[in-house]
């Protein structure tokens, strides 16, 4: 660990982050080591990504309810289950203010993604 250390305080990018932080449970810290014995380490965390589609004959009196009930359910299901975060994915505007209001979604900024199948696509 005190590689990583060292390696974390060098780096611009990385420098004053908690060293202990990168492996605090839930995550995982990996060690990669390549046959030139150079090195490269990797925090590993569980997040869930979530898309939301209502039916639009839901009344507009149930509908906000049923989604708080959901949403609540996902954030203790997915705590239990070890998620670290959930991403909810979504671009529709209500749906995203109700969300930011009742549960504190915030954007998504300074991270990208990949999908773990490469024909993976939104829609699929």
């Amino acid at each position: 660990m005190e590689r990583l250390r060292q390696c974390i305080a060098l780096d611009s990018d990385h420098a004053g982050q908690d060293v202990d932080a990168w492996k605090a449970p839930p995550g995982e810290l990996w060690t990669f080591f390549d046959r030139k014995g150079n090195r490269v380490w990797v925090r590993i965390e569980r997040v869930l990504r979530v898309s939301i589609q209502h039916d639009p004959e839901t009344s507009e009196k149930h509908g906000p309810m049923m989604l708080y009930r959901i949403f609540y359910w996902l954030q203790g299901m997915a705590r239990q289950s070890g998620f670290t975060e959930i991403i909810f994915e979504s671009r529709a505007t209500r749906l995203i203010q109700f969300v930011k209001k009742l549960f504190g979604v915030t954007p998504v900024e300074e991270n990208y993604h990949v999908y773990t199948r490469p024909t993976q696509t939104r829609s699929n």
